[in-house]
């Protein structure tokens, strides 16, 4: 069930915004910065990166880095076995993203949707520094796949703000037996995504 209400958002979000010809200002603007910070099912994040429109259409690609955490305690408990862990779960992963957007109305804004894909490694810093522990989650690599909608305001000639929403699923491949702070962490980061950021322009 899950994985079929998944496939229909990614399929949504991407069909929802197919690339449109257009002659408005929106086909100039085809290489852009982003700032944006947000929430990731449980987890606050931070991230920076491109997107790039590689023809008069409204298709666009993007390339990202973000670094996502919970600053505050994360307790898990094994139903099965009864044993509980607390951790401090940080992330860094690169994105990549594909998707479309409408054409731009009065100059003013457009909605877009695309897909993520996310791959990176999780580790335990916090812990690490104040209480001496090595990575608790071990090596591993982290991959996640989200689908998102999107509102963006142009708030001047190069520059814009956005609003962002959707979800998806993250989990982990981790060297050697799986421990309880990798059984946690494999599934913190999934769910309801919501960010907001700028975007400026080159041209």
């Amino acid at each position: 069930m899950k994985k079929t209400i998944l496939l229909s958002l990614l399929i949504i979000s991407n069909v929802i915004a197919f690339p449109q010809a257009s002659d408005s200002i929106s086909t100039k603007r085809n290489i852009g910065f982003e700032i944006s910070t947000g929430l990731q099912g449980s987890l606050s994040f931070a991230q920076i990166g491109a997107n790039y429109s590689p023809s008069k259409h409204n298709f666009r690609i993007g390339v990202k880095f973000r670094e996502m955490s919970s600053i505050t305690w994360v307790t898990f408990i094994d139903m099965e076995t009864k044993e509980s862990v607390s951790f401090h779960p940080f992330i860094l992963a690169g994105i990549i993203t594909m998707g479309g957007s409408s054409t731009q109305w009065k100059d003013n804004f457009r909605v877009y949707g695309y897909t993520e894909v996310l791959i990176g490694h999780s580790l335990t810093p916090y812990d690490s520094y104040f209480y001496d522990e090595p990575n608790l989650i071990g090596k591993n690599v982290t991959y996640g796949i989200f689908g998102l909608f999107g509102i963006e305001f142009l708030t001047s000639k190069r520059m814009s703000i956005f609003i962002e929403s959707g979800g998806g699923y993250k989990s982990m491949a981790v060297d050697g037996e799986k421990n309880q702070y990798a059984i946690a962490s494999s599934w913190i980061g999934s769910g309801v995504t919501l960010r907001m950021g700028t975007t400026i322009y080159l041209k």
